[in-house]
């Protein structure tokens, strides 16, 4: 049976789930509630195809779309992406991460698409990937923003950085924060000492967590590293982390090296990742490179004391006083850190409790869905 023909199509470079699949995959579930016809379309399979599933909103892979760049696999995404938009014929395309953002803006320019919004959670060029490839994503930018209608950047800086750079889409430049919805949130939250059983941790110790995907620029070989010192000094110290990647080896070999195999407990990628956040006593988020990382956001909402390093929106989602910035790859000043909130109870409960109430206060998941749907619904 033929598909219907959706208004809105959702593009996004992997299905691997992260913070922009749980956007995509809530917005087009929002859409879906509200009567708008839609399309999900992701390369490579992963978490975001099975929700997609499960919620019956309707799902497309792209076989040739991958996550590296390969001038082979780009042209044959290009190619997919196109016969895609002449069998659904939407009259938005809705396009998320940086890749994606250049390939799929240039089919929708070729296939005469009327709108198309590119939704950016972080500029790729300011990741630490050497001047050469740095001015290729640049430029990239630069060259298919004349193809975007409206670039929707998540915090004000990426807004900035925009503007600065001369990444001027045809119509609108904004800013629109992620956003948690508080209610529906904590509802999934488990008890503590049932997420500390289920994670595999006693009652007695002290548990630093983070919810990461195995990427380079989550930095987490760098963070074991930094923390063995630290976790082989408190005999009750445990890091927890949840997810998985494509640097898992190197990960694990990081633990085996470090000799702290007894320390660390690497849970995989869990389904009910949120849930488990109580068992955590802080959050530490190291990563090298970010937008608004939601695993923050949830962090902030269940109420954790968070460890952030100075990147991306950081910051600013922390300020002024809903956590703890650090420098970029600065062991001694996440030792100090973490030290600090060990020691005083007070001053972890109260970042906790500040930490949450500014999510309440600034992102919420109904104030960002809402202006989404606002951007949206201009073409209904």
């Amino acid at each position: 049976m033929p598909l219907a023909k959706p208004c809105i199509l959702f593009l996004i470079t992997t299905a691997d789930w992260g913070g922009a699949q749980n956007f995509v995959f809530q917005t087009a579930r929002e859409c879906r509630n509200r009567g708008m016809r839609i399309l999900v379309a992701a390369g490579d399979t992963g978490e975001l195809e099975g929700r997609c599933q499960i919620e019956g909103i309707p799902y497309r892979q792209l076989k040739a779309m991958k996550r590296t760049i390969s001038p082979f696999h780009d042209l044959a995404a290009l190619h997919e992406i196109r016969l895609l938009i002449r069998e659904t014929r939407p009259t938005t395309i809705h396009l998320n991460s940086s890749k994606m953002g250049v390939i799929g803006s240039f089919a929708a320019h070729l296939e005469r698409v009327s709108r198309v919004i590119y939704r950016i959670g972080g500029w790729a060029f300011l990741e630490n990937i050497g001047k050469f490839k740095r001015a290729i994503y640049l430029w990239s930018e630069r060259w298919s923003a004349k193809y975007k209608d409206v670039i929707v950047t998540v915090h004000p800086g990426d807004e900035i950085i925009a503007k600065d750079l001369g990444i001027q889409p045809r119509g609108r430049l904004l800013t629109i924060p992620n956003g948690i919805d508080v209610s529906s949130f904590d509802c999934t939250l488990m008890q503590r000492d049932a997420a500390r059983k289920e994670l595999g941790v006693d009652e007695k110790d002290f548990v630093i967590g983070s919810v990461t995907n195995f990427y380079p620029a989550k930095n987490i070989p760098w963070y074991i590293e930094s923390m063995a010192p630290l976790l082989r000094e408190h005999e009750n110290m445990k890091l927890v982390i949840i997810g998985d990647g494509p640097d898992r080896d190197k990960v694990e070999k990081v633990v085996a090296n470090c000799s702290v195999n007894d320390r660390v407990i690497l849970a995989g990628r869990r389904a009910n990742a949120v849930s488990l956040l109580p068992a955590f006593d802080i959050f530490v988020l190291p990563s090298s490179k970010e937008g608004m990382p939601w695993a923050l956001l949830e962090a902030m909402a269940a109420r954790l004391p968070c460890i952030a390093t100075d990147v991306g929106a950081c910051r600013w989602m922390l300020e002024p006083d809903a956590g703890i910035i650090v420098p970029l790859n600065d062991a001694a000043a996440l030792k100090k850190a973490i030290i600090n909130l060990l020691s005083d109870t007070n001053r972890s409960n109260s970042l906790g409790s500040n930490a949450r109430k500014t999510i309440e206060t600034r992102f919420l998941w109904e104030t960002a869905i809402d202006k989404t749907m606002e951007l949206l619904s201009t073409t209904f």
